[in-house]
């Protein structure tokens, strides 16, 4: 592996490193608190090493579970990194991958009416990412599971609402082969990791509400999963025995400082509360589904 690494784009809560071969990549979890498409001025102490310790756990299940999906994880020991990726800064919250081109969709899968499905629903919109959604749904209700993807907006602007058809259009415009297939893989792969681990966490007394997927294809074109997988940042997880349709949900993931930012007019200073209640959950997340 070669010794030469370039910090090649800073992410929401991730940094990114290339290798000059261009065949692997590095992503190194900070501390940075997403929240509304917005950077909060305060992170979280430890949560990048939370994440990553999330992340490999799930790709060690998908690993074993599902060995037809290719993944690009590699590892998240740093002993078996680069030394580029032995100073304490990377400790504990680096991971390497294969290099992909990532596709230009986040694969969103929701088994749960909430979140902007639920405000959308509530406004009275039945039609959601050429889906349509049925009558007399409360808030957190069971539905679906309903494969709803977005576009990828650059930092600070929202990801949009598309279509299965609108995705396989997107895939046609960036040059892919068969984006009809394309299209369909991702849909389905991402269906199959939500089922998966709905029912592991589900029989850890978890609710996995709803995550993203993220995916991209190497240079012979075949599709991999990449990214981050089932952490708190990029899922909702509610405590099963809490759980009751028609209200909000307590959770173990990042709901805590977004309904704080949402009941404070927006705002992004976060008071240490609640970002030291966050961390908790976060980790009483990781304890329950790892162990």
């Amino acid at each position: 592996m070669s010794t030469e690494w370039e910090l090649t784009r800073k992410g929401k809560v991730r940094d990114i490193y290339t290798d000059d071969s261009g065949e692997y990549i590095a992503l190194v979890a900070s501390d940075r608190v997403s929240a509304f498409d917005s950077i909060l001025p305060v992170g979280i102490e430890d949560k990048g090493k939370i994440l990553t310790r999330m992340s490999a756990f799930w790709f060690g299940k998908i690993f074993r579970q599902m060995p037809s999906l290719n993944r690009a994880f590699i590892t998240i020991d740093n002993n078996e990194m680069d030394p580029f990726f032995q100073e304490p800064k990377f400790e504990g919250r680096t991971t390497l991958m294969k290099r992909v081109d990532m596709l230009p969709v986040e694969a969103i899968v929701r088994g749960y009416i909430t979140g902007s499905l639920w405000k959308s629903y509530k406004e009275g919109n039945r039609e959601f990412c050429g889906l349509t959604l049925p009558e007399g749904l409360e808030n957190c209700a069971e539905m679906g599971p309903i494969f709803t993807p977005t576009t990828k907006a650059p930092q600070g602007q929202h990801d949009e609402n598309i279509s299965f058809e609108e995705m396989i259009e997107l895939f046609r415009e960036e040059g892919y082969p068969n984006p009809e297939s394309l299209a369909l893989k991702v849909r389905d792969y991402s269906l199959d990791l939500y089922a998966f681990a709905k029912d592991y966490a589900g029989n850890r007394g978890v609710i996995l509400a709803d995550t993203k997927v993220e995916f991209g294809l190497d240079e012979m074109g075949e599709l991999y999963i990449a990214d981050e997988l089932f952490t708190p940042d990029s899922s909702r997880f509610w405590p099963r025995d809490a759980y009751q349709p028609g209200r909000e949900q307590p959770s173990l993931d990042k709901q805590i400082i977004r309904d704080y930012i949402a009941s404070h007019k927006g705002t992004t200073e976060v008071p240490e509360e609640i970002l030291e209640k966050t961390k908790a959950k976060y980790q009483e997340c990781l304890d329950i589904l790892s162990k």
